[in-house]
């Protein structure tokens, strides 16, 4: 591995602080070294500090952005997610195993986007204790960093990286080196480990119908919903009927892929390519039509499973559908008054007219105090629904009649939430409670939720948003640090961070959150159009007029739609469009300062 000094690794460290917000102590300096090493030889650059003028010269941003996914490679742990390995243990890997000395063949698993090994070693750890020779077992682990995978072939790993594996497995399956561990040949032997690039459109290593279990965790939230789609055509051919696919918590396929079955396996949910689609030719690069768009009706729907649907039905209370879309909110179910407005709060009224333009964030007065929000008396209600192209969560707004504003103690009565279902759709049950107004009952929807999947990450930008428009400014903000902790380039918690943020009137704070968001992902129109705002607090017209205008410009790339729930923001390239636009006329009207 290449050999950097410290105080490279320690200007490299700051640099991705300041722009990116990514946080490396110097124990994790492993995981830089690695990018480095895949990085310098691209540029044709030998020595580490010349590629440090490079980061800080012209262009360097560009490349500070292809040196981010690398970095972070380190972020990654053996038996990583408790329940998904508890399943592995108990009743996916018997099982594959049995199964597969039936039918005289290797058990063949997948391991995609593998880092620098834990998930492979860890596999091939459960495999050997089940009594699986190597010889029986098909393991192929790969990852687009080269580095990263030629660090796995040699398979040590530091104290700190090996932390989470037991002493039994220590003595058993690796000998002690300086500074770590190594595994042994004979668990290596488990392991192909190979390079590939999960977004090229064929995989040519891979035969149709060949694999039983594909883990593909924490990789697709970095991929828009193209790539997504095109990703999961993929999987479901390579797979067998009834072969599995293992994401991370923090990712979902709900409204973006139903062409698998979730079930639940010793209380992990997981996707299976159905069992009853032996004949099915191999997907197109592209299949539509997708959730959402022309001619849904049409499909064949899958047969759901009988015991399922009667939990369900038994679980869920008589006026919760059993679909996850969320209907509109009719005036009978205007929130209690003392309930906080959905809207996102202007810090100061503006009496402007284009501050009450549906889609838009209210103008605000910079120097104007937070209001009190049980003061409201108009209250908008933003739904997501499913049928736009351009956004997987398109909103429809419904604006509610105006109601009383005598103070009132919120509710504290919430329903009993089920533990069941899939994270997705009782995180749905919560956004509705947040769609009518009843923001206690979806707080404690979430934390339920969260108590049940820590790392779901949909449902803990959701509970950042939910403390955000209650005015719990500080518990935001440690919600999506802990965001951020579990996924170090989440944009949303940077994007849902400067919100909140502007919420609270610290301008700067929101500045800050929202530049490196739109660092991490500069095509994002809503950052542009969330920064202008910002601007427009500060009075730096001119600022706002560009924020405002590269929004629009960046309609032009797809946009993708953001992890977690926040009502009223816009989201569709429509929406973002029509207020940019609106706001840009009203600045273009005001003189140049």
């Amino acid at each position: 591995m290449l050999t950097a000094s410290q105080k490279v690794l320690q200007q490299l460290a700051a640099l991705l602080l300041e722009r990116a917000g990514l946080k490396i102590t110097p124990d994790g300096f492993h995981s830089l070294r690695l990018a480095l090493s895949a990085r310098m030889p691209v540029l044709g650059l030998e020595e580490p500090e010349h590629y440090i003028q490079r980061l800080t010269g012209a262009g360097g941003e560009e490349e500070l952005r292809s040196l981010l996914p690398l970095v972070t490679v380190g972020h990654t742990e053996f038996l990583r997610d408790a329940k998904q390995f508890r399943a592995l243990e108990k009743s996916v890997l018997p099982d594959l195993v049995s199964r597969s000395r039936r039918e005289m063949r290797k058990v063949s698993i997948w391991s995609a986007g593998c880092a620098t090994g834990e998930e492979p070693y860890s596999l091939a750890m459960v495999l050997a204790e089940l009594g699986a020779l190597s010889l029986e077992v098909d393991l192929w682990a790969t990852d687009l960093n080269l580095a990263a995978v030629e660090a796995a072939k040699q398979g040590r790993f530091t104290s700190r990286r090996a932390i989470s594996i037991n002493q039994a497995r220590l003595t058993r399956f690796f000998k002690p080196v300086e500074e770590g561990y190594e595994a042994l040949p004979a668990l290596r032997e488990y392991i192909r480990f190979d390079g590939q690039n999960l977004a090229v459109p064929v995989f040519d290593k891979v035969a149709l119908s060949s694999l039983d279990l594909i883990l593909c965790r924490n990789v697709i939230i970095y991929f828009d919903l193209p790539t997504i789609r095109g990703l999961m055509d993929r999987f479901l051919a390579a797979l067998r009927p009834g072969g599995l696919l293992f994401l991370g918590y923090s990712e979902s396929l709900f409204k973006v892929y139903d062409r698998f079955e979730m079930i639940e396996v010793d209380g992990a949910f997981v996707y299976r390519r159905p069992l009853n689609d032996k004949s099915m030719r191999a997907p197109p690069l592209r299949i539509t039509p997708y959730p959402g768009e022309p001619d849904v009706a049409a499909r064949r729907p899958v047969p759901a499973d009988a015991f399922t649907a009667d939990l369900r039905k038994r679980m869920l209370p008589e006026d919760v559908p059993l679909t996850t879309r969320l209907p509109a909110v009719s005036a009978s179910s205007v929130a209690a008054p003392g309930s906080p407005s959905v809207t996102l709060p202007a810090l100061g009224a503006s009496s402007s007219p284009r501050s009450v333009v549906p889609g838009r964030l209210p103008a605000v007065s910079p120097h104007s105090p937070l209001p009190a929000i049980a003061a409201r008396s108009r209250v908008t209600a933003e739904l997501p629904t499913v049928g736009s192209v351009d956004s997987a969560r398109p909103r429809i707004t419904t604006e509610l009649p105006a109601v009383a504003t005598t103070p009132r103690a919120p509710t504290v009565e919430v329903p009993a939430w089920p533990t069941l279902l899939p994270p997705a759709e009782r995180l749905a049950m919560a956004v509705r409670k947040m769609a009518q107004g009843d923001f206690s009952a979806a707080i404690a929807g979430v934390q339920r939720l969260l108590a049940d999947e820590p790392s779901d990450l949909d449902g803990l930008l959701t509970l950042g948003n939910l403390f955000s428009l209650t005015g719990r400014i500080p518990e935001a903000r440690e919600a999506f640090a802990q965001a951020i902790q579990r996924e170090p380039l989440c944009v949303e918690a940077r994007v849902f961070g400067g919100v909140a943020a502007l919420q609270a009137g610290e301008l700067s704070e929101a500045r800050s959150e929202l530049s490196k968001a739109l660092f991490l992902e500069p095509t994002l129109a809503i950052g542009h159009y969330l920064l202008a705002q910002v601007h427009e607090r500060t009075q730096d017209h001119e600022a706002a007029r560009r924020s405002y205008r590269n929004a629009i410009a960046q309609l032009r790339f797809p946009q993708r739609p953001l992890a977690g729930h926040y009502p009223e923001m816009p989201d569709s390239a429509d929406a973002i469009s029509r207020a940019a636009r609106y706001a840009l006329a009203a600045l273009e009207e005001q003189p140049l300062r």
